[in-house]
């Protein structure tokens, strides 16, 4: 990212900041986050079980319902290649309060990470595909805080 030149007396980092607190004019909406998957049915039985929501399954793939949360439907689509390698996207869910890792566990998550130098759980679904778990009033505050190993 280019930094504004900065203005007298103001430190070199702080208009780049201001620059970030102003987005551009908006192109697009984030409209559905879809899940690519050799068996719909599993990954999407489980993620509904997750989030809380209501899962509609068809021959092609399976659809999980906009959540009372207010985040996006859901698509998990059938796709013939298995995963392969890491994949460059994640979902990152925080547990309700009185829910634990183990819940995730029971649910059909695996574990691939528990917590050290950071504050969270890497779990993955049926299909291997990576998510950090994080416990009520975690903080991960950025992308950068939230990472799956390579």
């Amino acid at each position: 990212m280019r930094t504004p030149p900065s203005s007298e007396g103001v430190p070199d980092a702080l208009p780049e900041v201001i620059a970030l607190a102003t987005p551009p004019a908006m192109v697009a909406r984030f409209r559905d986050l879809c899940i690519d998957s050799c068996d719909p049915a599993p990954v999407a039985t489980f993620w509904g079980a997750v989030l809380g929501r209501e899962v509609e399954l068809d021959p092609d793939g399976a659809y999980l319902r906009a959540g009372a949360d207010g985040g996006p439907s859901i698509y998990v689509n059938r796709v013939p290649e298995p995963k392969s390698g890491k994949v460059r996207l994640h979902i990152d869910v925080t547990l309700e309060p009185g829910q634990q890792i183990a819940d995730l566990l029971a649910l059909g998550a695996v574990l691939v990470r528990e917590p050290g130098d950071v504050p969270w759980w890497v779990l993955a679904d049926p299909e291997d595909n990576e998510f950090c778990a994080f416990l009520p009033g975690a903080d991960a505050s950025n992308d950068a805080d939230a990472e799956v190993p390579a």
